[in-house]
């Protein structure tokens, strides 16, 4: 009796026991129907559909360019997935080989979105290496966006495999080594869409990102990485120089270096003679409209936009060490400028409540505010996500020392 109602109990669970089971069994249908159907192609992409709705699986897979075991690749993911996942109504891989498969057919829907995934929403695969570069970072982060764009034209150009590979060289221009890249698009797309995918990968790559020596980010329709180091066995399909050899100097003759001569010894003096009398005239136009102690607070009150890697480089890659403080809206770090000037940078964070609105008000009230007896407010940077406000750096003393001096401080303790 008890075995019965055990039975009686159990079946309305039995439909869904067995839809289960059949949708875990078309996905593992399809993960052998992808390792081969790849393995064959002469792109390494396929994609499949198995199974009666409503346990129809729908799959796409895509093996890199370099790729020498493409079937295993995938096979290998299919079975570290089906054990963790226990056959999930979606599941990807971005990795080695691109792997997607779900019970909606919106993966193989004609690729006219390239947003990749499932939809505009769907965040993109990222992987960055723990490492950021340290010097000459606007040179190298400039060259590597280069050798990034160049190397998404060719892969877009590349029929049909829609992949390329390509290296920057450093070493003519500093002393950071060749940076790989390698770039990639689902064969079935065009050429303008496997260049708008790839540009939209890179758009997302903010400053934070930009700094980091390599990294990876990938949807179901495009990939791309770069790395410091070859990653991949064969020889990249595009080479660029980081910068382009002078040309050799034209050889002149007699006559024309005569002639060459001839010409800044007429025209040097007059354009001294011209510039003296504009400096005179400008100088004489400023003590007309302004009186010299306004042009002095002019002078102190000179406002600069600040790059960040320049502030990156001041406060070395805002260094725990270097940390002033704590506001309300984010860090204070002590920094150095290449000029010897020491400043104050206060870095907004990212998760605070203070947006672009309340960061443009506090400029803004801090430059009507600029005094001779207050901290100065020397500029700020706005890029991207990124915040600051850099202020003048003051060491911590009374403010009677700032205001009176050291002479008249050293009288009041006399008397």
């Amino acid at each position: 009796m008890a075995a019965i109602a055990v039975i009686i109990l159990l079946l309305p669970l039995t439909p869904f026991l067995v839809a289960a089971d059949v949708f875990c069994d078309n996905v593992k249908a399809v993960a052998g129907t992808l390792s081969k159907n790849t393995s064959s192609s002469p792109v390494h992409f396929t994609t499949t559909t198995y199974g009666q709705s409503p346990d129809i699986v729908y799959a796409l897979a895509l093996c890199r360019g370099d790729s020498s075991d493409c079937g295993g690749c995938i096979t290998n993911w299919f079975n570290k997935a089906l054990n963790l996942t226990n056959c999930d109504r979606v599941g990807y891989n971005y990795r080695d080989c691109i792997v997607v498969y779900s019970a909606d057919d919106d993966i193989l829907a004609a690729p006219s979105n390239t947003t990749g995934g499932y939809g505009d929403s769907t965040p993109p695969f990222e992987d960055w290496n723990i490492k950021n570069v340290s010097r000459d970072i606007s040179l190298i982060v400039g060259l590597t966006r280069e050798l990034l764009a160049a190397t998404v034209e060719k892969a877009a150009s590349m029929v049909p495999t829609r992949y390329a590979t390509g290296v920057m060289d450093m070493e003519r221009v500093t002393t950071y080594p060749k940076v790989y890249s390698q770039v990639q698009c689902t064969p079935d797309l065009s050429t303008d869409d496997c260049s708008a995918c790839l540009h939209r990968l890179l758009g997302m790559v903010n400053s934070t990102m930009a700094l980091r020596m390599g990294g990876q980010m990938g949807v179901t329709r495009c990939y791309f990485r770069y790395e410091a180091y070859q990653f991949y066995d064969a020889e990249p399909l595009l080479s660029l120089p980081s910068r382009p050899a002078p040309a050799p100097a034209p050889t002149l003759t007699k006559h024309k270096r005569n002639m060459m001569w001839a010409i800044p010894a007429v025209v040097v003096p007059l354009t001294v003679a011209a510039f003296l009398l504009f400096i005179c005239y400008s100088r004489r136009l400023k003590r007309q409209r302004k009186g010299s102690r306004r042009e002095k607070q002019g002078e102190k009150s000179e406002f600069s936009l600040f790059e960040f890697e320049q502030l990156l480089e001041a406060t070395r890659n805002f260094s725990e060490e270097n940390i002033l403080g704590h506001g309300g809206f984010g860090t204070v770090y002590k920094g150095q400028l290449p000029e010897g000037l020491e400043i104050a940078v206060k870095r907004l964070a990212s998760h605070s409540g203070q947006g672009f609105t309340e960061f443009q008000n506090e400029i803004q009230l801090i430059a009507k505010l600029q005094h001779t007896n207050l901290v100065r407010l020397l500029g700020c940077c706005s890029q991207e996500e990124e915040k600051m406000l850099v202020y003048e750096y003051l060491p911590n003393k009374s403010l009677d020392y700032f205001i009176f001096g050291m002479e008249i401080m050293g009288r009041r303790k006399v008397d």
